[in-house]
Formats: structure tokens, C-alpha cells, sequence
């Protein structure tokens, strides 16, 4: 019985010297756990942080862009209304001395001509 007893103690403190390895181990986990779910949640706000600022910034960039397309198309329908108005002042042009040009020839016409007597 004695035996039996040393063998009962001996496996009870082999036992529970792997109950207190495993419950170090499980504190170790946990501790490590817990530091992990902390630098998770950390990166995950400091992701947030960059989205918001990236969001912001596109939509000043967008602005910008959209600023500068509508100066550039207001610049261009300048630039188009100037063609167009020198164009018709010199279509005009043409046309009023074509019909000088006409005018002289009706002139010329209607002159009579002395050196042909």
C-alpha cells in the first residue's frame, strides 16, 4: 500500500507540476493574446485615420481638377469666340472689297472707252 501511495503522490505532483506548466502557458497566451487584439485594434484606427485623410484629399483633389478643367474649357470658348469674330470680321472684309472690286469694274464698264474712236 505504502508503494501504491509513493506512486498516487508522485503522479499527483507529476500532474500537478503539468497542470502549473500548462496554466503558465495559458497565462503566456493570454498575455500575448491580449497584445495582439491591442495592436490590432491600434493599426485598425490608425487605418481608419489614413482612409478619412485619403477620402479628404481626393475630394480637395477632385475639387482642384474639376477648378482647373473649368478654366481651361472657359479659356478655350474664349479662345473659340475670338476665331469666330475674326473670322466673320474678315469675311466681311472680303465681301465688302469684293464688292468694291464689283463696283470699279461697273465703272470701268460704263466709262467710254476713247482710245477704241
Amino acid at each position: 500500500m505504502l508503494m501504491m501511495t509513493q506512486l498516487t503522490n508522485t503522479q499527483k505532483i507529476h500532474s500537478d507540476a503539468q497542470i502549473e506548466k500548462l496554466e503558465k502557458q495559458l497565462a503566456e497566451m493570454r498575455t500575448t493574446m491580449t497584445d495582439s487584439v491591442q495592436l490590432m485594434e491600434q493599426r485598425e484606427m490608425n487605418t481608419n485615420m489614413e482612409y478619412e485623410q485619403l477620402t479628404v484629399r481626393a475630394a480637395a483633389l477632385r475639387e482642384e481638377l474639376h477648378t482647373e478643367i473649368e478654366r481651361m474649357l472657359n479659356d478655350i470658348i474664349r479662345f473659340k469666340v475670338h476665331i469666330q469674330k475674326s473670322l466673320e470680321d474678315y469675311e466681311q472684309f472680303v465681301a465688302e472689297e469684293v464688292e468694291k472690286e464689283c463696283e470699279e469694274q461697273e465703272m470701268e464698264g460704263e466709262e467710254p472707252d476713247f482710245e477704241e474712236s
